[in-house]
């Protein structure tokens, strides 16, 4: 029976190997095994010396490595404190739900980073033919949000926070906003009140808060390690790359039924 065979490693020839071994284990923080293989995923790195190559490549476009990554920024930013020079800025492709950069090695190699994101795999299953007819993927999302007294939310959001319905129904009330919509329902149930039950994302946080405090909504203060309020509003580290920010500034309160909700304003270096 015929067997595929498997690609067990990449080499790098160089003139100087153990100097741009190096680089590649200050850049991604990995060491070479007792065989020099730097093990890079399943694919092995073997940089190795010959004396057969140019100082740096002559065609770097012709063999390009590509590293898939978790946290392409984050990547980026450590190349970047190497001072790397960079072929490709690091960006995000709408068509292809990811993120691509390409940089050059010491010896001139191109070294492209990619970090696919949920969208990828969505567009992949499609094209593989893969999606069910009843699959999630294809449904519509909207929050909803209990309430033990109707008539005092629909008070509370309309005074409070500026929202009329767009629709209502015995036992609900639907909102509608620039990108979605929310639902709140008469229920006997109470929300933990522990949690962000839903998010807004804005523009500019302290405005909203300022427009909101002024009509009279009060915005938790919060104290924990890693996590604390300034005038309402937190600094928080990281954000999902697709957003093309680096974190997020949030701020939350609670409605009159007790539901959490979170404001959050992207924030990019």
């Amino acid at each position: 029976m015929h067997q595929i065979p498997a690609i067990g490693s990449i080499l790098l020839a160089s003139t100087n190997p153990e100097s741009l071994r190096a680089w590649y284990e200050r850049a991604f923080d990995v060491k070479a095994d007792a065989d020099g293989f730097l093990r890079l995923g399943e694919v092995g790195l073997l940089i190795d010396g010959r004396d057969d190559v140019a100082v740096t490549a002559a065609e770097p476009a012709r063999v390009i490595i590509n590293l898939h990554v978790t946290d392409a920024q984050e990547t980026a930013r450590r190349l970047g404190s190497l001072g790397v020079n960079w072929v490709a800025d690091l960006e995000y492709r709408e068509d292809a739900g990811a993120w691509f950069g390409t940089v050059l090695d010491p010896d001139g190699n191109y070294l492209q980073i990619i970090e696919l994101t949920a969208a990828y795999w969505v567009a992949r299953r499609e094209r593989a033919g893969l999606r069910a007819a009843g699959s999630l993927l294809d449904a519509a999302v909207s929050t909803r949000l209990p309430a033990q007294d109707l008539d005092r939310a629909r008070r509370f959001y309309a005074e409070k926070l500026g929202l009329e319905p767009a629709e209502t129904r015995p036992g609900g009330l639907r909102y509608q906003c620039r990108s979605g919509s929310f639902s709140v329902f008469e229920s006997t149930g109470e929300p933990s009140g522990g949690h962000t039950q839903m998010a807004w994302k804005v523009d500019d946080v302290e405005a909203v808060v300022a427009e909101l405090r002024g009509r009279g909504v009060e915005f938790e203060d919060i104290d924990v390690p890693g996590l604390r309020t300034v005038n309402g509003i937190v600094e928080v580290a990281g954000n999902y790359p697709s957003s093309g920010g680096t974190g997020e500034r949030g701020a939350w309160f609670r409605d009159s039924e007790g539901n959490v909700h979170g404001i959050g304003q992207t924030v990019s270096n």
